[in-house]
């Protein structure tokens, strides 16, 4: 049990900021929704912690466990989630993008230069560019979260990338 306990704690202060933010765009920055949800995923992270079998694969495992009790969480209640992105406001979430992502434009770092940006892209796009390049997840954990075959993945995430650089560009945010 303490091997256990121990695990927990590691993957809590490992991977719990990023599930949480993970979790708000799931919400659509609804806050009691992603406190309901992120302590929903921790009981079950806790109760089924025997069934990870290896510790590389803990957070591809995370991010499922966090993706389906969102779902679990609007279907319950007959709610479903906004289908438009939710613009992230930087002072309210100023660290829910990584402005050290060297694969991603400088230009595009500014969350609220983001946010606009994401807006134009269709929603799996959106889904997809957040988990590759706020998440840092690799193209095969965003394969397996959302239930996709991965050159699928690699397709949309990079003409989701060709057309926010356009996008970028039409608007003047490239140097």
């Amino acid at each position: 049990m303490e091997a256990k306990r121990e695990l927990f704690e590691e993957l809590y202060s490992e991977y719990g900021v990023g599930v949480k933010r993970f979790i708000f765009t799931q919400a659509r920055r609804d806050a009691d929704a992603t406190d309901d949800i992120f302590q929903n995923t921790w009981e079950n992270v806790f109760r089924y912690l025997h069934t990870l079998r290896e510790r590389g694969t803990a957070k591809s495992w995370l991010y499922s466990i966090a993706k389906n009790e969102a779902t679990r969480y609007y279907s319950h209640r007959d709610k479903r989630a906004p289908k438009e992105f939710a613009s992230i406001d930087a002072e309210e979430a100023p660290d829910l993008i990584d402005e050290g992502a060297d694969t991603f434009p400088d230009a595009l770092a500014d969350a609220d230069r983001l946010a606009g940006l994401l807006g134009r892209l269709t929603e799996p796009e959106q889904q997809l560019m957040l988990l590759r390049y706020s998440y840092d997840m690799s193209l095969a954990e965003i394969a397996g979260l959302v239930g996709v075959n991965y050159n699928t993945v690699k397709s949309v995430t990079r003409r989701a990338t060709i057309k926010l650089r356009k996008f970028a560009e039409a608007f003047g945010d490239t140097e």
